[in-house]
């Protein structure tokens, strides 16, 4: 199944993301780091090495044996909700990342993928916990911003395919799951995305380099 975004419901209940939001929000400015490429705050939770901050050139964190870093540590209702209801239909599981977007501040347009990754199954996980759902778009093959439904808070996305999201005066707080989890197929995963909610398709445009991640670049 070949799609640009697929709201998929994984029966996160309204109080399970309200711990997890509240559990995020109490976590210290320490745990936290700031990604300039997509303009953003992030928390790494469960990553290569249990490590906290940005790409460390000397150890790729979608590699290697994964744990939980300090700030996942301090989430155990997000740990839960991992381990029963993400990582079962994810083989293997992927890195968690907490983003964090200003209000009143959008993303920058971006690739959660490489130029070379275009096209090919590159699937990231997003569950979001505070803040405004339809500001989601991705860019048609006119450059055109095609927004997404506002009432999907659990959805899959191909990073490979040019997004963002537009301001919103409240701050957008997200749940993210990515490499070394790219969508691969399993019996349910399969069973997931054949009972998606929404479906949506869009056309590709042609990439602009200020969207690719210089973090992908191989030097």
């Amino acid at each position: 199944m070949n799609f640009t975004f697929g709201a998929v419901n994984i029966n996160v209940t309204q109080e399970e993301k309200q711990a997890m939001l509240d559990e995020v929000l109490a976590l210290g400015d320490d745990v936290h780091h700031y990604n300039e490429f997509r303009g953003c705050r992030m928390i790494a939770i469960w990553n290569g090495g249990g490590r906290l901050g940005g790409r460390d050139p000397k150890h790729n964190t979608a590699k290697g044996d994964f744990s939980y870093t300090p700030a996942g540590d301090a989430c155990p209702t997000m740990q839960r909700v991992l381990e029963e209801k993400i990582f079962p239909w994810m083989s293997p599981p992927g890195r968690v990342t907490i983003l964090r977007t200003a209000p009143n501040t959008g993303l920058n347009t971006h690739l959660d993928s490489t130029k070379e990754e275009i096209g090919t199954l590159q699937h990231k996980y997003r569950l979001v916990l505070n803040g405004a759902i339809d500001k989601l778009f991705f860019i048609d093959n006119k450059l055109n911003k095609v927004y997404m439904p506002g009432n999907y808070d659990s959805y899959i996305l191909d990073g490979s395919h040019a997004h963002s999201i537009d301001p919103d005066p409240q701050e957008k707080i997200t749940l993210c799951v990515g490499a070394p989890w790219k969508g691969q197929s399993s019996e349910a995963y399969e069973t997931l995305k054949a009972k998606a909610d929404y479906i949506a398709v869009v056309s590709r445009p042609e990439t602009l380099d200020e969207w690719l991640d210089p973090a992908f670049v191989k030097k």
